[in-house]
């Protein structure tokens, strides 16, 4: 099967699904591709432009849209669900794809109404990570955008500070943090309901003890070992637990990496795309 991945190919989300996820299924990994001639699918990742979605509509080939964190940033993540939907319709009425790529099952649920095959397929975790030891607590931090913590990042640094701790924001390696966060200072439906599950994947694949919030992508791969967090009062005892129970978070979290390695997850992918070809090829 010919596969191609394309999207604007700008955010981190492009690393991930485009050229990560479209490596390892042997797909050609094109940013705004100009031309789909002689490919039996077309992966295409988060915002599409006018052009790209004009070159798949010559070539009529199918298209499957990954969806990502295509909703608009930061409005959108103050929508409710029916905003959320109202704005899901609109694209897939653009779109018009044969399938459709949701980072998480509560997505791919919420796509069931609009009667376009769901696949929900979590973030795969960063390859070749280092471990990161379990050694006398240190340094908390946070990898991603500091834009998304918002409110969160004063009020960590503050009381790390008040526990003799170091707040880091995106350090060079994973394995440099003792406990990492994974909070975002936003409570609309999307942001709880549809964002990706990197961030845990990141940490369970390192062995990094976590605390996050109660994100339905952090909550369908959770391996048990999480310290769950949506006020300031939960990340204080999250903090207090792992003094004393690193090691067991971060055994737990090394169990539950193996399901969200890259070659696992473009496996169930590939499969997924094979059935989808051979059922809607008759309409191609």
């Amino acid at each position: 099967m010919k596969i191609l991945v394309t999207g604007r190919g700008k955010s981190g989300s492009w690393r991930i699904r485009g050229e990560q996820l479209g490596g390892a299924l042997g797909a050609t990994v094109a940013p705004r591709a100009s031309a789909a001639l002689g490919y039996d699918v077309a992966v295409l990742v988060k915002r599409p432009d006018a052009a790209l979605l004009g070159a798949l509509r010559e070539a009529a080939v199918p298209i499957v849209w990954d969806v990502v964190d295509a909703w608009p940033q930061p409005a959108g993540n103050s929508w409710d669900r029916d905003g959320c939907l109202l704005w899901l319709r609109a694209a897939l009425a653009t779109i018009r794809p044969a399938g459709i790529v949701a980072a998480t099952e509560a997505m791919a649920n919420d796509c069931e109404e609009f009667g376009v095959p769901a696949l929900a397929l979590p973030h795969h975790a960063r390859a070749g990570a280092m471990r990161t030891p379990i050694r006398p607590l240190r340094v908390v931090g946070y990898e991603g955008a500091e834009q998304h913590l918002g409110r969160w990042g004063p009020w960590l640094a503050e009381e790390c500070a008040k526990r003799g701790l170091e707040w880091r924001i995106n350090p060079t390696s994973l394995s440099e943090l003792d406990i990492v966060v994974a909070l975002r200072d936003a409570t609309g439906y999307a942001p709880r309901r549809w964002k990706s599950n990197v961030k845990l994947a990141n940490a369970q694949a390192t062995g990094t003890p976590i605390i996050c919030a109660r994100e339905a992508g952090y909550l369908e791969t959770a391996s048990g070992g999480e310290c769950w967090a949506d006020t300031q009062a939960e990340v204080a005892a999250g903090l207090d637990l792992l003094y004393s129970a690193r090691e067991r978070s971060a055994r737990a979290c090394t169990l539950a990496a193996g399901s969200l390695r890259l070659d696992f997850v473009a496996a169930k992918y590939l499969s997924w795309l094979e059935t989808l070809c051979c059922t809607t090829a008759a309409k191609y």
